[in-house]
């Protein structure tokens, strides 16, 4: 039986580790073997649990992923910068609209990139200012406590109205005798116009 050295041994280890090194980078993407492209970068003050490898969606169109993310602490603040990988032959128009959404029930996150109208378009390597992230859950928290609010101040108006209910109708029946009244004085008015000039005994 043929024995190996230690040396090729080592060495067909090493050949092991490196294409296991490459096949990982390779599928989870910061590899992209045989497809060009280029990266651009987002700020974003929250990014709401958006994860590496998240698709990037070009006015609807999936043409892209964010292959990195980064944490800056800046002065009095700290920022999330992704970097993000656009698929060769997307091209973005200046100034974009660049946002955190949620695709699905599942609440999986995306970027999405609006593409606005222009003459030029943005150049690899540019550093895109992210729209803040609406969080729905908590939007819907928020109509659920002001639904709340009305219903208790509907309630109140009920009390207020029900406690109230004989000076009410007092207030009501005295504005039905003064409509009255004046609806009475209005007809004597046009029938003899010439009281208005004449004090009567």
């Amino acid at each position: 039986m043929k024995k190996y050295s230690n040396e090729f041994k080592v060495g067909l280890f090493v050949i092991i580790c490196v294409f296991g090194l490459f096949y990982l980078s390779y599928s989870t993407g910061k590899i992209n073997l045989g497809e060009g492209g280029y990266r651009i970068y987002a700020v974003f003050e929250d990014i709401s649990g958006l994860g590496e490898k998240s698709p990037v969606m070009v006015n609807g169109l999936e043409a892209g992923k964010v292959d990195n993310i980064d944490v800056v602490y800046g002065e009095g603040r700290t920022r999330m910068v992704l970097e993000l990988w656009i698929k060769e032959g997307v091209k973005i128009r200046e100034n974009p609209k660049i946002s955190i959404k949620t695709l699905g029930m599942m609440g999986e996150k995306y970027i999405q990139i609006s593409s606005r109208q222009g003459e030029g378009f943005i150049e690899p390597g540019e550093r895109l200012e992210g729209e803040p992230f609406i969080d729905m859950d908590e939007l819907m928290s928020n109509i659920n406590s002001l639904t709340d609010e009305v219903k208790k101040l509907s309630q109140n108006l009920n009390y207020t109205v029900e406690d109230n209910q004989d000076e009410i109708s007092r207030l009501i029946k005295n504005l039905e005798a003064t409509s009255k009244n004046l609806e009475e004085f209005s007809a004597d008015v046009k029938r003899h116009p010439w009281k208005l000039l004449f004090k009567t005994k």
